[in-house]
């Protein structure tokens, strides 16, 4: 997954303080500035969850293949056709769990 670089950390947004002008508050540049640093980190964040959930999903599907391969491979039977065949599942479950959990 890339790194992603905020801006902003927590204590950051809890502690800034704008400068102020001598009659009207806060300067709207530097809230402005401030609030557009705070949506861009956001949006940073959430497009990593979006990441974060496509591959959590996918990790799903393939344990789930996994299991119907080992199921299959459980209930084959044991004559010599079937030993190629069940070698050809030990390979591709083999596969699927070094995609899944790594090497």
């Amino acid at each position: 997954m890339a790194d992603i670089n905020l801006k902003l950390s927590a204590k950051d947004i809890y502690e800034k303080e704008f400068e102020r002008t001598m009659f009207r508050g806060f300067k709207p540049e530097d809230v402005d500035s401030f609030l557009d640093d705070v949506i861009e980190d956001y949006q940073k964040m959430s497009d990593m969850n979006h990441q974060l959930l496509k591959v959590m999903d996918e990790n799903s599907k393939l344990k789930r293949e996994i299991e119907d391969l080992r199921m299959r491979l459980a209930t084959g039977r044991s004559e010599s056709p079937a030993n190629t065949n069940n070698f050809d599942l030990l390979k591709r479950i083999s596969n699927l769990e070094k995609a899944v959990f790594g090497k």
